[in-house]
C-alpha cells in the first residue's frame, strides 16, 4: 500500500492513499515435463532400390533390428562409383508412428545416409532428417511425420563399397 502525506496550508499532515498496490500472488512456475521417450518396435521389411534391380539383400533386413550387433543388413558391393541416388533399408513400425529420433549402428562407417518415412514399403518416401556421415553410432534427429515405414536411405558407399546397418533404434517423443 502506498501512502502519500500532504501538508496543507495549515501545516498538519493528512494521510491519503494514492494507490492500492498490494502485491499480487503469482503461482509458482512449474517446469513442463518433456514428453517421455517411447521405443518404436521395428521389423525388417526389405530394401528399396528404385534405380537398380529392385533388390538389395532383402532377406537380411531383419538383421538390422534383431538386437545383435554381430549381425547386419548389408548393401550389395559397389566396386566402382556409386552412380545412383541411393539405396535404402526399409523397416516397418506396424502402424503409423511419429518417430523423433533414429540411432544407426554400423561397423562400416563412412557412408552418407538420411532417414526417410512413408506409408508403403515400396514408397514414396519423404526425408525427415538431414544427411549425415555414418560413424559407428550415428544419431538422426527427425522432423516428426506420421508414417508406418522408416527407411535408412544410403546415398554414398564407404571404403570397401558395402554399407552395413548393424542395428536401428527408433524412438518417439522426448
Amino acid at each position: 500500500m502506498i501512502v502519500a502525506a500532504s501538508h496543507g496550508g495549515g501545516g498538519s499532515p493528512t494521510g491519503t492513499v494514492a494507490a492500492d498496490s498490494m502485491p499480487t500472488q503469482t503461482k509458482p512456475k512449474s517446469t513442463p515435463k518433456p514428453p517421455k521417450t517411447a521405443k518404436i518396435a521395428l521389423s525388417g521389411t526389405g530394401a528399396y532400390d528404385p534405380e537398380g534391380d529392385r533388390s538389395e539383400n532383402d532377406a537380411d533386413a531383419p538383421l538390422a533390428v534383431d538386437r545383435n550387433l554381430a549381425t547386419a543388413w548389408k548393401s550389395e558391393r559397389y566396386r566402382s562409383a556409386f552412380t545412383k541416388s541411393g539405396v535404402g533399408l526399409v523397416l516397418d513400425a506396424g502402424r503409423p508412428v511419429k518417430a523423433s529420433r533414429v540411432v544407426l549402428l554400423t561397423d562400416t562407417p563412412g557412408y552418407k545416409a538420411e532417414i526417410q518415412v512413408g506409408d508403403s514399403a515400396t514408397g514414396p518416401f519423404t526425408a525427415v532428417s538431414d544427411a549425415r556421415q555414418a560413424t559407428g553410432r550415428t544419431v538422426f534427429t527427425l522432423r516428426p511425420r506420421s508414417a508406418r515405414y522408416v527407411m535408412i536411405w544410403i546415398t554414398s558407399m564407404p571404403p570397401g563399397g558395402v554399407a552395413a546397418v548393424s542395428e536401428v533404434i527408433a524412438t518417439a517423443g522426448g
